[in-house]
C-alpha cells in the first residue's frame, strides 16, 4: 500500500491529478472545436454531430467522476481504500483517452500519447506491477481501436505499427517502477530512520527533562554559592548565594551585580575579567576574591565564573566557595608543619648535646683517669732511686703531660666555640707568606708522621704569596687537618699538602690515602659535636668540634672549605682563601703565644706522647 506522508510525495500527487484536469479540459476543448466545424445542413454530419455532442457529455460525466474521485482522493489521504481511488482514476483517465481517440476518425491522432501519459502516472503513483498492468489494457485498447478502423483489412498498417508503439508502455513502466521502488525504499528507509530520530529525540528531551530536575535540585543544594548575573543585574542566585551575601530573597538583589560587592581594590580588574568572559565564550576564570556582604564583613572565596546563555540571554554563571575555613586549616597547617620541623630540629639538637656531652665526658674522663692513676704510681715511687723506677717515673710524667694537653685542648674548643657563637673571636690579621707559614707547619709534625709509617709530601706552584691572614688561627685550621689525616691513615699511607694561587685566591689542599668518609657524611662532617664514628670504641678519640671549629676560622677569613672524598681511598679538603692584604698592623697583644712546638702538641695530644 502507497501510503507516503512526505511533502513531496504529495507534491508530485497534486502535480499529476492538476495535469490530468487539464489534459481532461484539452479534450473537451478539442470535442467542441469538432462540433463547430460540423456543417448542420447535412443529415450524415449531423448524425457525427451528435456523437460528438454524445462523446461530449460522456467526457464530462468521466470527467466529473474523475475530479470526484480526486477530491475524495485529497480528503481521505489516511484510508486504506485509496490505492482503490488511485487505480480507478487511472482507468477514467484511460477511458476518456481512447474515447477521444475513436472518435477523432484518424490514425495519425496524437491524442494515443495520452496512454503512454496514463501508463506513467499509474506507474508513478502506484508502483512498477500496476503500471505493466495499465501498459497491458492501454496497449490493448489501441490495438483493438486499430482493428475498429480496419476490420478487413489484408494488412492492417494501423495495428503493425501501434504494436511498435505499444511496447514503449511497457519498457516506460519498467523504468519508472524500478525507479519509483528504489524511491520508495528509500523513503521508507528514511521514514525508519525519521521515526528512530524523533524517538530517540523524545528519550533525549525526556531526559533533559529529568537533567533540568536533577541540575536544579543540585544547584538548590550545591554547598557553594552560584550566581547567574548579566551585565546590570542578578538573574538567579541559590540560597547558599544569599547567605553568603546576607540577603532573604532575589528580589532584594534587583539592580545590582556582583560588582557592588567587591573590595575597592579589585573593581577594575574583575571588571576586566568578566568583559573577557563575554568576548570569549567557553573561558573560563578561577581566582581568589575578597567580597564585602551586607553585614560590612569581609569574605575570603574562590570565585569561578564562566559565559552561559541563561533563558536565551548572555550572562555570566559565578560559582563562589566560602574558604575561610581553608584559610585557616592551612594556616594551621603550616604552623603544624614548622612546629613539628622545629621539633625535629630540637630533637636532633637535643640528641646532638646528648651525644656531645657523652663524648666530653668520656674526653674529661679518661685523661683525668690517667693522669689520677700516674699520680698516685709517682706517689707509691715517690722515695725509691732506682733505676728502673725512675724510668718508669719519666713515663708516667710524660703521660700526664700528654692527657694535660688533652684538656686544654678541649677546653680551648669549647671556649672557642662559645667566642664564636657569641660573635667575640677576633682576627690579627698581619701581611704574610702564607706559603711559608703552611710548609712550616707541615715540617714540624713529619716526626710524628715518621713514627706511624706515614708519608708527607709538600708542594708548592709558588715559594712566596704574601696575604692578610692571623697566623694563629690559620696553624689550628692546619694542625686539625694534619691531626686527621694522621688519625685515618694507616702505616704506608701518605698526605699530600698543595698549595696553588690564582689572581684572587690561595688554595690550600690536605689530602690522605686514609679510610674517606661514607657519602651520607659529607653534609654532616662541619656540622658541631659531628662524628663519622660515633662510638666508645672507636679507634681515635675526638669531641667532633675540629672541623666545626676549622670551618668557623675559614669564614672569618672571607675563606670557604670543601670535602672530597671516597669511603675507602681517602679525603681532601680543599681551603680557600681571598687572596688580600691588610694596611692595618696589629701590635702584639699581651697575650703569651706558646710556640709551635706547644701547639703541635696540643693540637696532636689524642695520638701521641710529646715528643721532646
Amino acid at each position: 500500500m502507497f501510503n507516503n506522508k512526505s511533502s513531496t510525495s504529495n507534491d508530485m500527487i497534486e502535480l499529476i491529478t492538476v495535469i490530468k484536469l487539464g489534459s481532461f479540459g484539452f479534450i473537451l476543448m478539442i470535442i467542441i472545436n469538432q462540433i463547430l466545424q460540423y456543417d448542420h445542413t447535412q443529415p450524415a454530419i449531423i448524425f457525427n454531430k451528435q456523437l460528438y455532442l454524445l462523446m461530449f457529455f460522456i467526457i464530462i460525466l468521466l470527467i466529473s467522476i474523475y475530479i470526484l474521485l480526486s477530491q475524495l482522493y485529497f480528503k481521505i489521504w489516511q484510508l486504506k481504500n485509496i490505492r482503490k481511488i488511485q487505480i480507478i482514476e487511472g482507468y477514467v483517465f484511460l477511458l476518456v483517452s481512447s474515447i477521444l481517440i475513436m472518435f477523432s476518425n484518424s490514425y495519425d491522432s496524437d491524442y494515443k500519447y495520452l496512454l503512454i501519459f496514463g501508463v506513467i502516472t499509474i506507474t508513478l503513483e502506484l508502483g512498477k506491477k500496476q503500471g505493466i498492468i495499465m501498459a497491458l489494457v492501454s496497449s490493448f485498447t489501441l490495438l483493438a481501436i486499430d482493428l475498429i478502423f480496419a476490420p478487413h483489412s489484408a494488412v492492417n498498417i494501423y495495428f503493425e505499427n501501434d504494436l511498435t508503439f505499444t511496447s514503449s508502455f511497457f519498457v516506460v513502466a519498467w523504468v519508472l517502477g524500478q525507479y519509483v521502488q528504489i524511491e520508495r525504499e528509500r523513503r521508507e528507509l528514511l521514514e525508519q530512520q525519521l521515526i528512530e530520530q524523533l524517538k530517540e529525540h523524545e528519550n533525549i528531551m525526556e531526559i533533559l527533562s529529568k537533567d533540568d530536575t536533577l541540575s536544579n535540585l543540585l544547584i538548590e543544594n550545591s554547598p557553594d554559592a552560584i550566581f547567574i548575573q548579566s551585565k546590570d543585574r542578578f538573574l538567579y542566585a541559590n540560597e547558599n548565594a544569599l547567605d553568603l551575601l546576607g540577603y532573604c530573597s532575589l528580589e532584594e538583589l534587583q539592580n545590582k551585580t556582583i560588582l557592588d560587592f567587591e573590595a575597592s581594590d579589585n573593581i577594575k580588574d574583575l571588571e576586566l575579567k568578566y568583559i573577557s568572559l563575554y568576548k570569549n565564550e567557553g573561558y573560563k576564570i578561577s581566582f581568589e576574591d575578597t567580597i564585602i556582604n551586607k553585614k560590612g564583613e569581609a569574605v575570603k572565596v574562590q570565585n569561578t565564573s564562566t559565559y552561559y546563555l541563561f533563558k536565551g540571554h548572555p550572562s555570566i554563571v559565578t560559582v563562589m566557595r566560602d574558604i575561610r575555613p581553608v584559610v585557616i586549616a592551612n594556616k594551621l597547617r603550616k604552623d603544624v608543619i614548622k612546629n613539628i620541623e622545629k621539633l625535629n630540629e630540637t630533637i636532633e639538637e637535643n640528641k646532638l648535646v646528648t651525644e656531645f656531652f657523652s663524648n666530653i665526658s668520656h674526653e674529661l674522663k679518661t685523661p683525668l683517669n690517667i693522669i689520677f692513676s700516674s699520680l698516685q704510681m709517682l706517689d707509691l715511687y715517690n722515695n725509691s732511686s732506682d733505676a728502673d723506677i725512675i724510668k718508669k717515673k719519666k713515663n708516667y710524667i710524660l703521660a700526664m703531660k700528654q692527657n694535660s694537653y688533652r684538656l686544654l685542648r678541649l677546653i680551648n674548643n669549647l671556649l672557642d666555640i662559645t667566642k664564636y657563637d657569641s660573635g667575640y673571636i677576633t682576627l690579627h690579621m698581619k701581611n704574610e707568606n702564607i706559603v711559608s707559614a703552611v710548609e712550616d707547619i707541615t715540617m714540624s709534625i713529619l716526626i710524628y708522621a715518621e713514627n706511624k709509617g706515614v708519608e708527607i709530601i709538600f708542594d708548592t706552584e709558588t715559594e712566596e704569596k704574601i696575604i692578610a691572614f692571623d697566623v694563629e688561627k690559620i696553624e689550628r685550621i692546619i694542625l686539625n687537618l694534619l691531626s686527621n689525616a694522621l688519625k685515618f691513615t694507616d702505616p704506608g699511607g701518605s698526605i699530600y699538602i698543595t698549595i696553588t694561587s690564582d689572581e684572587n685566591n690561595v688554595i690550600i689542599s690536605v689530602k690522605d690515602t686514609g679510610i674517606g668518609i661514607p657519602a651520607d657524611k659529607k653534609e654532616q662532617i662541619f656540622e658541631r659535636f659531628s662524628q663519622v664514628d660515633k662510638s666508645f670504641r672507636r679507634n681515635n678519640e675526638g669531641t667532633g668540634l675540629g672541623l666545626s671549629i676549622v670551618k668557623s676560622f675559614v669564614t672569618l677569613h672571607g675563606g670557604n672549605i670543601k670535602l672530597n672524598s671516597e669511603l675507602g681511598k681517602g679525603s681532601e679538603f680543599i681551603i680557600t682563601l681571598p687572596s688580600i692584604q691588610t694596611e692595618k698592623i696589629n701590635c702584639e697583644t699581651s697575650e703569651i703565644r706558646s710556640n709551635i712546638q706547644e701547639r703541635i702538641n696540643l693540637e696532636l695530644s689524642d695520638i701521641y706522647s710529646t715528643i721532646n
